[in-house]
């Protein structure tokens, strides 16, 4: 990884405890939830009709919304089959090709991102740490294990309630730094970005609740994981059944 990626990595790691919070008794400030809107009031609009035509895809959409609800209830294995495959897997499982696409877009087809699943209530899988291997389209066991205690520390005790799962999205760096140098970093939270709002759709085809976590301890990641210096985790995703 490029001294430059690692330093703004470290620098902007989180860990619980150290958020901004404010004292007992202010009120949250209107800045921290407003939204906020860009307009050019002076110049002339055109005015843009909503669509009318209903597709399953627009229903998808509508619906799609963070879910943190979770019940402790297993889901299926064959909706977790369908979520890792159509959202991070290859189209096409021809090996003569160098550059297999994938469901997502990827800059200069370098894929960094590497995808891994926290098991804690799927019917049919042993509990425990899985990596996706993209190629072969299976689940490598790295460690079974109950770490339903272990997702509390990692990603938050709220959205640990009710036991949810966890695909966890890490980055890869160096495949994209040997053509794009320090774009590398930005392209793969781009790409992590994209694989997550497949997540996010098919989760809801499945009619699973689904919640992006961009906050969760950095560090106790990279070592449940045991990742290389090379390699580091950028986003993660409950998901589960909900209320």
């Amino acid at each position: 990884m490029l001294e430059e990626i690692k330093k703004f990595y470290e620098k902007t790691k989180f860990k619980f405890g150290e958020l901004q919070k404010l004292p007992k008794g202010i009120e949250v400030p209107l800045n921290w939830i407003r939204v906020f809107y860009k307009t050019y009031p002076r110049f002339p609009k055109i005015e843009l009709k909503i669509p009318e035509k209903e597709t399953e895809f627009s229903k998808l959409l509508k619906k799609r919304v963070s879910r943190r609800d979770f019940k402790d209830c297993p889901i299926n294995f064959e909706d977790i089959e369908r979520i890792l495959y159509l959202s991070s897997g290859l189209k096409s499982s021809d090996n003569e090709n160098l550059q297999p696409k994938r469901f997502y877009p990827s800059a200069g087809a370098r894929y960094p991102i590497e995808v891994y699943l926290l098991a804690n209530n799927i019917e049919g899988l042993s509990k425990g740490l899985y990596h996706y291997n993209v190629k072969s389209n299976t689940l490598e066991e790295i460690l079974k294990k109950d770490l339903s205690g272990k997702s509390i520390r990692l990603f938050g005790q709220d959205i640990s309630k009710g036991n949810p799962n966890f695909i966890i999205l890490t980055g890869v760096m160096s495949r994209s730094e040997v053509k794009y140098g320090l774009n590398a970093y930005r392209f793969g939270l781009i790409e992590s970005g994209h694989i997550g709002q497949n997540i996010y759709l098919l989760s809801e085809e499945q009619r699973l609740g689904c919640c992006a976590i961009g906050g969760f301890d950095n560090e106790l990641t990279t070592k449940l994981l045991d990742l290389s210096d090379d390699e580091i985790p950028l986003y993660v995703f409950a998901l589960g059944k909900t209320n």
